[in-house]
């Protein structure tokens, strides 16, 4: 089953969503949620594994990324976590695990606390419930770049591999960058302590965000699981894709079958 690309559509509120869903349309749903700068693209071996490993896989690109709308107005986490939400409904999805990278974790979060009933596990991937000043400081570099000189030079500025993903459009990812560096006046550290869900946290020892907020979310989360990889980075789910593939397959084997 090829897992590679999608040119399918879902009308989400004002959002035209571009998503791939694949695998048995019996199994249990598990939804990636990609970071800043990036696509649907980026999941494509971990999709392809989970498929072969007998789940139902759901991609999508956030709003003004890859070839999803962008909204050049305000938004907030919770609107990111109900343009997830809405692509399910249309889709018919009543329930999916959520696996999140970076930015895509947050969303992955706060979709959780906001949706208790529609999420079955979590997956966080180089992420944090919380966002220090240095971390606001550096948001505001990003917010500052895409405005002044557009995606293309955001994404130099993050590091991301030219031609991996869409140039995203400069002023529709504004808002989604003010939603992320929201997380350091209005933490989800604290709500997070409510959650009953079964969770899996995945950091590498290398992450150039560090593994503290990894750890800070191990904590705040009732029974999850956290792993720090060594010798890994901020993108481990392509740095050691048959790795990631195979501990999720058995963290969501065990928890949704």
């Amino acid at each position: 089953m090829n897992a590679a690309n999608s040119e399918n559509f879902a009308r989400v509120g004002k959002l035209d969503v571009r998503y791939a869903l694949t695998g048995d349309g019996d199994a249990p749903v598990v939804t990636f949620v990609h970071g800043l700068v990036a696509s649907l693209e980026h999941w494509a071996p971990a999709a392809e594994a989970l498929c072969a490993s007998g789940f139902r896989v759901l991609r999508y690109d956030l709003r003004a990324h890859g070839s999803t709308t962008a909204l050049r107005e305000p938004c907030s986490r919770h609107d990111l976590a109900a343009d997830l939400v809405g692509l399910w409904d249309a889709l018919g999805i009543v329930r999916s695990a959520v696996v999140g990278h970076s930015a895509g974790g947050v969303i992955a979060q706060q979709a959780a606390l906001d949706f208790p009933d529609r999420v079955s596990a979590l997956g966080l991937v180089g992420t944090s419930s919380a966002c220090n000043d240095k971390a606001a400081a550096w948001y505001s570099q990003c917010i500052e770049v895409a405005r002044d000189q557009g995606g293309g030079a955001l994404m130099e500025l993050m590091g991301a591999s030219p031609g991996k993903a869409a140039v995203p459009d400069g002023l529709g990812i504004v808002p989604v960058i003010e939603a992320m560096r929201s997380l350091n006046t209005d933490p989800l550290t604290e709500p997070l302590r409510a959650l009953q869900v079964p969770t899996l946290i995945i950091v590498g020892d290398k992450d150039f965000l560090g593994v503290g907020g990894s750890v800070i979310l191990s904590r705040a989360i009732a029974g999850a699981e956290l792993e720090i990889v060594p010798e890994r980075g901020h993108g481990i789910y392509e740095e050691a894709p048959d790795w990631f593939a195979a501990r999720l397959a058995t963290f969501l084997t065990k928890h949704l079958r």
